[in-house]
């Protein structure tokens, strides 16, 4: 290492083998190769300019920025640098250089080219190396050269040997003389109040003013005594204490690396164990679903069945009424009649059995999307499968008349009110979807609420930003409509769970957003000038047309891609509804029966229903605006509607006025007229 040391001692040899003291001492600490541009520390310890400044930078980084030191690589000295504002990139740069190290490093490189023996290459052997010198006669010799030629006539004269072991002591007599790197003068002195040698003009420059300035012999002797031999035994147990710490710190490593070879085992055979068990949690999911649509496929095919044969029989007794010879036939015509008679009966009862039976089920896989996450703390599992079933309405010509002829009938109220609301609900949208699944946007809590139709709550979820109108995307995802900061929150609806699925910033659009519809893979939304169309995976909203008031709403005919505005104004002959399609725009609904309209949406017979807030009533239209009848007035003690969504045969509609309750309107076909 670069260290400051003392001439080898004894038992050098055996542990160093033909190294010298010298050239490990030429050896930088830090890369353990010879040193570049080597510089010293006070303590003297060595190293290369690029390794030191490479450490430093190292040592300091966390550090505050305004540390003035470090700790030396090899003692752990605290040091200073002689200026201590300069980038600690060029700390470095500030200490001295170990010139004797540099002239130690060339006469090395110097000696370590392989010189031949003269005499042997005079008598034609060319590759027998020198190990002895001579000043005299300015010759190399080998060893036997030396002893049969050079001692035979120069007795008095003792060449030098210049093996590698002695390469050290050959370098340091001709060091001697040109010891001191900044003058290249011998060193003779020793200032000991810098702790430092020097020759005769660093005492003069540096040392005048010093006090205790002795010769280097005279201080070789001083500590000769005592001193050296102390400092040898305390590095001695330096060293033996440096063995123990070594050897420690490599029994923690080898205990650390038995622990990682059982860790990463057990890892492994607890994957396998829990890629067993999941296994079986699937199969047992599988199982479920398979065996509960196995069951409903098997009612449905008998019910199909049914269905099929009766209808076979009814094709063949038309076919039959249509032989031109049955007119003479008496008893056939009888027989037809009676048949047929029997077939309708059958019909009827069929339908009626069926439609007490009937019942919509979907099957569907639910499980926490948190499981998921990184840094989540949900339990593991593979979720439940749900089997949703209720009671399905039959809409056939024999036995119910189409939404356009019914009316609607009131079935339920519900208080949407839930503890965590910490003002009273203003409800700005709902949407109805299967199952009985009811989501509402409560606009002054900033939430969306899960309900089912039998009035039970179910999970509530936390929005950034004021919601208004929402709309369906499928049966199982909704899109809320945040106003102040333009966004489309799409969310998925469990069966007791509300999870964001994605953001849909507008990006180009200035004034507040209000309603909201989708179809055809598109989002429309209204603002209080303009109605808007906006990807589905987001961009830049296109303006599609100008309005003259607020649109809060909007309806979608998935059927006939068709999109309708509600147009909240009571300007007498004002346009109230209009229809977007095919890139064209098309006033269906002006201000007459209904005022300040609010809510609106579309049946799947392509029935247009409106909220009237001010009018107070809620209309029925047909698409094109030619069929206009009232299904909900005052009378009905209905309260200024504002939102209302429609679901097979269930309308949902409600208030505008603050509280917690609202409106479910909905058509029980047992009690409407046939």
């Amino acid at each position: 290492m670069a260290e400051g040391g003392f001439v080898q001692d004894q038992t050098s040899d055996n542990v160093l083998g033909s190294q010298s003291l010298d050239i490990l001492m030429l050896e930088c600490p830090i890369c353990l190769e010879e040193l570049r541009y080597p510089k010293s520390l006070p303590c003297l310890h060595s190293f290369c300019q690029e390794c030191l400044a490479s450490y430093i930078i190292n040592e300091s980084s966390g550090k505050m920025a305004s540390a003035s030191s470090f700790s030396c690589p090899v003692c752990r000295r605290d040091t200073e640098p002689l200026n201590q504002s300069e980038d600690k990139q060029r700390w470095a740069e500030q200490f001295p250089t170990n010139n004797l190290a540099v002239e130690m490093i060339q006469h090395l490189q110097n000696t370590r080219t392989l010189t031949m023996c003269k005499p042997c290459q005079k008598k034609g052997d060319m590759n027998i190396p020198a190990k002895f010198w001579c000043e005299q006669t300015q010759s190399y010799f080998c060893e036997s050269c030396k002893v049969g030629f050079h001692d035979l006539f120069h007795e008095n004269c003792e060449p030098e040997n210049i093996t590698e072991r002695n390469k050290s002591a050959t370098i340091r007599r001709k060091m001697s003389a040109t010891g001191c790197g900044k003058h290249q003068e011998k060193l003779e002195y020793y200032c000991e109040d810098h702790q430092i040698l020097g020759c005769h003009k660093c005492i003069i420059v540096d040392h005048r003013k010093c006090e205790a300035v002795t010769s280097a012999d005279d201080f070789r002797d001083k500590i000769q005594t005592t001193k050296i031999e102390d400092l040898l035994t305390e590095l001695r147990k330096c060293v033996n204490s440096m063995e123990i710490l070594i050897k420690d710190v490599e029994e923690q490593l080898q205990s650390m690396t038995e622990d990682q070879v059982t860790a990463l085992k057990g890892l492994i055979d607890l994957r396998t164990k829990v890629n067993e068990r999941f296994d079986v949690l699937q199969k047992e999911l599988t199982d479920k679903l398979t065996a509960s649509f196995k069951e409903e496929k098997e009612n449905l095919d008998i019910s199909r069945k049914k269905c099929e044969r009766l209808m076979f029989a009814m094709q063949k007794t038309l076919t039959s009424s249509q032989d031109t010879g049955l007119k003479e036939d008496t008893v056939g015509t009888i027989s037809l009649f009676q048949r047929g008679q029997a077939e309708v009966e059958s019909c009827k009862g069929l339908i009626q059995e069926l439609e007490k039976s009937s019942r919509s089920t979907s099957l569907r896989h639910e499980y926490n999307p948190d499981i998921l996450t990184l840094d989540t703390k949900t339990s593991l599992t593979l979720g439940k499968i749900l089997v949703h079933q209720q009671q399905r309405t039959l809409l056939t010509a024999v036995v119910c008349k189409p939404l356009s002829e019914r009316q609607l009938k009131m079935t339920r109220k519900i208080n949407i009110k839930v503890p965590t609301d910490g003002t009273d609900c203003t409800l700005t949208g709902v949407v109805l979807l299967s199952g009985g699944r009811i989501v509402v946007g409560d606009n002054a809590n900033h939430k969306v609420k899960l309900f089912t139709e039998n009035s039970d709550f179910q999970c509530e979820m936390k929005l950034g930003d004021r919601p208004c109108d929402l709309c369906l995307i499928d049966d199982n995802t909704v899109a809320v409509m945040l106003v102040t900061v333009k966004t489309i929150c799409v969310v998925n609806v469990g069966d007791s769970t509300l999870t964001v699925k994605s953001n849909i910033k507008i990006q180009n659009v200035t004034e507040n957003c209000f309603g909201i519809t989708y179809n055809n893979n598109t989002f429309f939304v209204g603002t209080p000038r303009s109605l808007y169309s906006v990807p589905q995976n987001g961009g830049e909203a296109t303006m599609l047309h100008n309005i003259e008031s607020k649109c809060l709403y909007l309806g979608s005919d998935k059927v006939n891609r068709r999109v309708f505005a509600s147009i909240h104004t009571s300007d007498p002959d004002a346009v109230a509804v209009t229809r977007l399609s095919d890139g064209t725009h098309t006033d269906v609904l002006k201000v007459r029966v209904v005022k300040g309209t609010t809510g609106i949406d579309v049946d799947r017979e392509g029935n247009v229903y409106v909220c009237g807030r001010v009018s107070l009533n809620v209309m029925q239209m047909s698409g094109d605006g030619t069929d206009v009848r009232e299904l909900l007035t005052s009378s009905d003690e209905i309260k200024p509607p504002r939102a209302i969504s429609v679901w097979e045969d269930k309308v949902t509609q409600t208030p505008t006025q603050y509280g917690g309750r609202w409106r479910c309107s909905g058509q029980d076909v047992k009690q409407c007229p046939r």
